[in-house]
């Protein structure tokens, strides 16, 4: 059974995004710019995924909640710092909104925000209480940069000197030789095996990630899973306007199209042809593109872990 695109192919672009080079900070897979030209709708869907999400707005901020019932409250926040949410966020859209959106790795949260991210909420995304004045100061310069290029620069130099400044943090090894074996699986890798293979109880395995991450290994394996489901859905409508659920579910690991559709209710709060029709032109105008997957070669260059193999560490 498929899902159908619902809007006309030649609707007008409602969203302009531009895409910064691979690499351009330490710990992003993804910095994306964007700008709203009209008001495709009054609320957009902020999916849950296995990444952090930094937004830093180049106008007077963002509104978002977690929760529709908490949106009208939410005052917009200059700089958006949200640990891993586990239920679509909401974000209040308007004409000419724009900013530039990063995609971080959460093991790269102690050396670029100073806290790991189990200690990022997923309730209140503005990013002050975590950076300070850093947040002001970073939205003041990339409100005033002169194009994309430019606004991605102040960014990516932002991420490097907070990177410079704290060097020598490190993570478990543990849980950067898990995480790193669940990205290779699409997070079909059984977490026993997990735990046997770095030496620790799974028991052990899933208090060590709740510290660094705010979530299980399980539940970071299925977030995984979902995000690559829900890049493979808009990529192939962006391709052919229409999408063979069942194709994508067998893809990414679910056992039929029930069970990716119990997933997308559970994280997206809607089945995914409901959130196709939503963002299908959003999808047309080069968002939800999927992400540049996360090089581990690159987080062990960046970022330091202890040696893996000692269990009397854990």
């Amino acid at each position: 059974m498929g899902a159908m695109a619902s809007q006309a192919d030649q609707d007008p672009r409602i969203s302009e995004f531009a895409v910064a080079p691979p690499h351009s900070a330490p710990g992003v897979t993804s910095m994306v710019g964007y700008r709203v030209r009209e008001v495709p709708g009054t609320v957009h869907r902020g999916m849950p995924s296995s990444t952090l999400v930094f937004i830093v707005s180049l106008d007077d901020g963002v509104q978002a909640a977690a929760t529709a019932e908490a949106l009208p409250a939410a005052k917009p926040s200059p700089v958006i710092l949200g640990g891993l949410h586990t239920q679509a966020s909401q974000v209040r859209q308007r004409r000419g909104q724009a900013g530039v959106q990063l995609a971080v790795h959460p093991l790269a949260s102690r050396a670029l925000f100073g806290v790991p991210a189990a200690e990022l909420s997923v309730t209140d995304f503005d990013a002050a209480p975590v950076l300070g004045r850093a947040a002001a100061e970073l939205h003041e310069r990339a409100a005033e940069a002169r194009g994309w290029p430019d606004a991605f620069a102040l960014v990516a130099h932002h991420l490097l000197d907070a990177h410079r400044r704290r060097e020598g943090v490190t993570v478990r090894p543990e849980v950067a030789y898990a995480w790193h074996q669940l990205e290779r699986s699409r997070g079909t890798a059984p977490v026993g095996v997990l735990a046997e293979q770095v030496g620790v109880s799974t028991r052990h395995l899933i208090t060590l990630f709740r510290r660094e991450v705010g979530r299980t290994p399980k539940t970071v394996a299925m977030l995984m899973r979902f995000e690559y489901a829900t890049a493979r859905i808009a990529d192939v409508a962006r391709r052919y306007h229409r999408v063979d659920l069942a194709a994508v579910a067998a893809e990414a690991g679910y056992a039929d199209q029930a069970h990716l559709t119990r997933d997308f209710v559970r994280f997206a709060g809607v089945p995914p042809g409901i959130w196709l029709a939503e963002e299908f032109q959003n999808i047309q105008d080069g968002g939800h593109g999927i992400r540049s997957q996360w090089c581990y070669d690159h987080f062990q260059d960046h970022f330091q872990s202890d040696r893996l193999g000692d269990p009397a560490s854990a």
